[in-house]
């Protein structure tokens, strides 16, 4: 979910909120494949960081609720909204009190939407598996072990997912590149008016 407030809530930055069966949470998520009555969930209130972010005495939250990759269990054109409200619910306990009523902008994104609209292939926001077997150096390499001349970047590939990680694998990727390769001037990478109309 991504909120627009109208009023600034005093919740810290970053909040976890973890189920209180959290076995019986994961296990719903990975297993069973169901939208959990009590979910875990992360907010992100970022504007008392940065207050520029929304018009004064006002606020943004970003709220993270992990659950099931698309599966037929779970129809999400039916079952949004009751699971927004759920979270809604939930949200309330930690202390943001009437912020149903205080929601001037709303955009929730379920795994339909990372299929449909962003074309995240079966929802794989984390690319692999976001676990400790599939993290860091033993995601691939990001030059190609068994194709010469072939180079990967990206959140699936080393070090991982995440914006400032994937800009390292980005950094990685170039090096290996210009080590390969030869540094490229601008110029010369450049075509130019004669070769471009050709």
């Amino acid at each position: 979910m991504y909120l627009g407030v109208e009023v600034l809530h005093d919740l810290p930055h970053h909040t976890i909120h973890i189920a209180s069966d959290y076995q019986k949470n994961l296990d719903e998520i990975e297993n069973q494949h169901v939208l959990s009555a009590d979910p875990s969930f992360y907010i992100q209130n970022a504007c008392v960081t940065d207050s520029s972010l929304a018009p004064q005495g006002q606020s943004t939250l970003y709220v993270l609720v992990p659950v099931t990759h698309q599966h037929p269990n779970v129809d999400w054109s039916k079952e949004a909204p009751a699971f927004r409200e759920n979270v809604l619910d939930h949200v309330d306990k930690l202390g943001l009190s009437d912020l149903r009523r205080r929601i001037r902008f709303e955009k929730i994104v379920t795994p339909d939407d990372w299929d449909s609209s962003y074309e995240v292939h079966n929802e794989a926001t984390f690319n692999m598996a976001h676990n400790f077997n599939q993290m860091l150096h033993k995601r691939p390499n990001n030059r190609f072990e068994d194709l010469d001349g072939v180079y990967l970047v990206g959140g699936g590939t080393h070090p991982g997912s995440g914006p400032p990680v994937i800009y390292e694998s980005a950094r990685i990727t170039i090096r290996l590149i210009a080590a390969d390769l030869g540094p490229v001037s601008a110029k010369a990478s450049r075509p130019s008016h004669s070769s471009a109309t050709r």
